[in-house]
Order: C-alpha cells, then structure tokens, then sequence
C-alpha cells in the first residue's frame, strides 16, 4: 500500500546515527518509528540559470544573496509554493574562472551539501535537463521522475573499487500517483562529467537501463543519501543520445522548451508533496 506522499518507507533515511542533526532527521524518516514530519521546506538543486529561470520567474522566487558561505558561487533564490511551503531553488552559480554555469558532479555535491546545511529541507529535488534514449522510449519534452542513480564515467578495476565508481544508489519508490499527477515516466539517471558518450560509458548506461544521462543527478543524490535527506529527480529532455543529431547542437536548440517543460511539472510535484506528512 502506498502512502499519500512520493515515496515508499521501506527504503528512505536508511541510515542512523548519533549526531544532533542525524538524530532530527530520524523523526523526517519514513519507517523510522519516531514521529511524523511535514514536507514544509523543499530545496530544488539546478545547475544551469537557463533552466532554472522559467520557474524562478513563475513562482516569484527572490535572490537570497546572504544564505551561504561569501566564497561560494552558488545561489539562493526562496518563496513560498500556495503561501504555505517554503521553497529554496540553489543554483550551483557561474565559475570564477570562466564565467559559465558550474555544471557536472563537483558543483553539484558542493551546492546540495552547502543547501542541506543551511536550510534544512524536508526534501531535495534534482531538477534539470538529461539526455533520453529512442531505444528506451525517450523523446524530446519527455519528463521522468528518477529515484535510480548510478555513475557511468568512474571506472576503478579494482576491487571494491569498481563497485563504488558505478556507486548505484536508490533513494525511494516513487508513488504511482506522483507519475500520474505529473505526466512523467518513472527513469534511470546515469551521471558522467562529460556532454558526450564514449562507448564504455555507453556500455554502462545501457547495462543499468538508465533513461536519462546527466552531470549531477548522481552526486546530488549521494550528497543527500549521506545526509540521510529523502531526494528524487526530476528530469526534462533536450537531446537524444542515441539520435542522429549531434548532442551539443540539439541540447542547445532545445534548452528553452525542455526549462518550459520542468516549469510546468514542478509546480505538480510540489503541489503532490506539500504539507503531507512522513509515515513514522
């Protein structure tokens, strides 16, 4: 039976420890046994302002230029979703060096770090462009929802080693219902700090079945699973990796629909999880 929110209990906040925070976090968690916790503080980690800004825009959400650390370039920008939930969109920021957006795994587990510890939300959201697969289904505009992540680019031949450069990791089962709210298809997010594809990360990909091929969603979702913080991705198309057009080119032609399309399923996803409480 499924609960009335987005995940399943059976496998979220799996960890306990003794710290303070780690001990606060046990009454968040489904199946903990301690209590119930509302979904009132929701961060949403994005890496690029380009996809960010459509919804930004359509919530009304500020610039919290003082919420982290002066050297850090990430951003903060806050509101309220219906006047009740606070919401926190982080950006990883624009590099000091080069000016552009801070993309892949690096930014990404430094900016969900740097947002957990200041905000202390009930629930991280990855949300952002990928890239999906003909083979699998996927197409431009196509919306998943993904609680799978694994790494395709982190290749260790030794062993133990080998086993966490993959680094698969599952947060939750996501609730049929959130799927259905949304129009999206449940996924697989395979993360790798490069835009294109060498034949053994393609290897990779297609071993685990991933969906959606990403530069964050994995280390995101590693950075929250060690801070015992219930995280799931949202994820729009712009390019097909399997397709015949070149991935840079067709990324860029379709960032703009793709940020359309995660503006409009965001605010689904926000108004399924808000203000529902934790099984305990």
């Amino acid at each position: 039976k499924h609960p009335s929110f987005p995940w399943n209990s059976a496998r979220t906040c799996h960890r306990r420890g003794g710290t303070e925070r780690e001990r606060e976090r046990e009454t968040r968690c489904p199946g903990g046994g301690v209590g119930r916790k509302m979904v009132k503080t929701v961060v949403i980690v994005m890496a690029m302002k380009a996809e960010a800004q459509p919804f930004i825009d359509h919530l009304d959400l500020q610039k919290d230029a003082d919420r982290f650390h002066k050297g850090l370039r990430a951003e903060c920008y806050s509101g309220t979703y219906k006047g009740e939930t606070k919401v926190h969109l982080v950006l990883n920021g624009q590099c000091h060096k080069y000016g552009v957006d801070i993309v892949g795994t690096v930014g990404g587990a430094v900016t969900t770090f740097a947002a957990v510890q200041a905000l202390s939300p009930d629930l991280v959201i990855n949300a952002g462009t990928c890239g999906g697969f003909r083979a699998l289904g996927g197409e431009v505009g196509s919306i998943y929802l993904c609680t799978s992540f694994l790494n395709h680019d982190r290749r260790i031949a030794i062993p133990g080693f080998d086993a966490f450069g993959v680094g698969e990791l599952n947060t939750f089962d996501l609730n049929p219902e959130l799927l259905a709210q949304v129009g999206a298809q449940s996924g697989v997010v395979s993360t790798g700090n490069s835009l294109d594809m060498t034949k053994e990360d393609e290897g990779y990909i297609k071993k685990h079945k991933a969906t959606c091929k990403d530069m964050e969603g994995a280390a995101v979702a590693y950075m929250c699973d060690q801070l015992s913080v219930p995280m799931f991705a949202l994820k729009s198309v712009t390019d097909i990796v399997d397709g015949e057009h070149p991935t840079p080119e067709e990324f860029l032609k379709n960032l703009g629909t793709a940020a359309k399309s995660l503006q409009q399923a965001l605010p689904k996803v926000l108004s399924f999880i808000a203000e529902k409480p934790f099984q305990a």
